[in-house]
């Protein structure tokens, strides 16, 4: 495994573990929209990272359906906090986030690939 290949693994797991925690974590006031843009780019970020991190096309596959799936459970799961909403905008946010990575990634894929030391 390459060095920048680990890196992306490990930048997998702190990122799922943000994710996981900031989705279960009390908020504060902010600005209309704007959570929207964090549920986007914290899904994109957690789908890219997947995509770079995981090597057979079924295992990145499987991956982007964890992230989707990961992104609705996480809704739910606010809906029955005392201090969390469930929204059905920000679970449209999370799907979009992680349908961006796959529409950059795709393009790119043996350039990056040729850059992990893959090809």
């Amino acid at each position: 495994m390459t060095k920048l290949l680990y890196i992306a693994r490990i930048l997998l797991l702190i990122v799922l573990v943000v994710v996981i925690w900031a989705s279960l974590k009390a908020t504060g006031n902010t600005l209309a929209g704007s959570d929207k843009i964090a549920h986007f780019m914290a899904y994109g970020a957690l789908a890219g990272l997947g995509l770079i991190s995981f090597r057979r096309p079924k295992n990145k596959a499987l991956f982007m359906l964890f992230c989707l799936i990961l992104g609705g459970t996480m809704e739910i799961l606010q809906g029955r906090l005392p201090h969390r909403v469930m929204g059905w905008d920000d679970m449209l946010a999370n799907a979009l986030g992680v349908l961006a990575a796959i529409v950059v990634y795709w393009p790119l894929r043996r350039w990056i690939d040729k850059i992990l030391g893959r090809v």
